[in-house]
């Protein structure tokens, strides 16, 4: 009797054990399978034939780095407001904006760069501002605001450039941050790096970021336990337009010139990294590591597909079903994590 009392114990253990694994393992796999894909996705273009002698090589990884780090600051100022249930559209006419602003500023004003580069960041972050206001307190739907504020925006730098491409007079002093090294690192990178590390600590180790999760999750919830909702979104939009503002500065500082035309470009790549990232490292959340390792695998496949010869089309083709296999995945994360939990 006692020793099938102990067989029937230790059979239900090792059931309740093999039930845990499953869904551990399934944890498991849905924290890093973005990062597996990228790894075998930069082994495949290192061992084929077309690319082999390109892709691994350490000056198309730093060109492939630096080129990005405008993008990757787009992808950081997107997740601020998504983390709200917010989206903004409007993430690539503030760069523009930023870009012409910053260059206008110092070489038709002749004005000092460190003026120059806080009214590129100020112009995001009153872009910022009116998103918020029309989104928190006109009640406008996210995606109407920021579309329309883009247009705006566009339409204005169109206005003052007559679309002309700002290419003299740009300081050195930028232009030096945006194609030299330190360390052997391009320094638009360490900006990233710092950037990154800013926003990581203000969402995972700050009252604010907890606060933004909270609205995001339940704003009815937020509000009964007292959390000025409408504020925390405002200061979403505001915080993001910042950022955009400093990824204004680096595409000028990145590229030497401000062209009216290139500011748009960024949105869908953005999006795509923030959304990508939300299936990764803490899936159905939007995370700073995972949006950076969602920037590195939409950035290198790119690369290798154009090294191996593809054609123009296929870099938008990709960020966009990118952007549709994310928004589809990390939903359904996020209800099976609730639902877990």
């Amino acid at each position: 009797m006692t020793m099938t009392t102990n067989r029937e114990a230790t059979v239900g253990s090792v059931t309740r054990t093999t039930s845990r694994r499953g869904p551990e393992l399934l944890a498991q796999l849905e924290k890093y399978a973005l990062a597996v894909l990228f790894a075998v996705l930069c082994l495949f273009f290192t061992v084929y034939g077309q690319t082999a002698e390109t892709f691994p090589t350490l000056a198309n990884i730093r060109n492939v780095l630096g080129s990005q780090s405008v993008v990757a600051v787009a992808a950081l100022a997107s997740i601020l407001p998504l983390t709200c249930g917010k989206f903004d559209l409007s993430v690539g006419a503030m760069i523009g904006l930023s870009s012409i602003v910053t260059g206008s500023a110092a070489a038709t004003h002749q004005l000092p760069l460190v003026t120059a580069v806080c009214l590129g960041v100020l112009s995001g972050a009153v872009v910022g501002l009116l998103n918020g206001w029309l989104v928190a307190y006109r009640d406008v739907n996210a995606l109407i605001a920021t579309l329309g504020t883009s247009t705006v925006v566009a339409g204005l730098i169109s206005l003052y450039t007559e679309n002309q491409v700002l290419t003299t007079g740009i300081p050195e002093a930028l232009t030096d941050v945006g194609s030299g090294l330190w360390l052997g690192v391009p320094r638009t990178l360490w900006a990233l790096v710092l950037i990154s590390a800013l926003v990581y600590y203000l969402l995972r180790h700050t009252p604010y970021g907890r606060y933004l999760a909270s609205v995001g999750s339940s704003p009815t919830s937020a509000r009964l336990v007292g959390l000025d909702v409408s504020r925390m979104v405002l200061s979403s939009f505001v915080l993001s337009g910042a950022l955009c503002g400093i990824a204004g500065v680096l595409l000028l500082a990145r590229a030497g010139t401000a062209n009216p035309l290139v500011g748009p470009g960024f949105t869908l790549p953005a999006l795509s990294a923030a959304f990508l990232g939300a299936t990764a490292i803490k899936p159905g959340t939007f995370n700073v590591v995972g949006t950076l390792l969602g920037v590195l695998f939409v950035a290198f496949s790119v690369n290798g597909l154009v090294l191996a010869g593809a054609a123009d089309w296929v870099e938008p083709t990709f960020n966009g079903v990118a952007l549709l296999v994310a928004v589809a995945v990390s939903p359904a994360i996020s209800q099976r994590r609730a639902g877990k939990a």
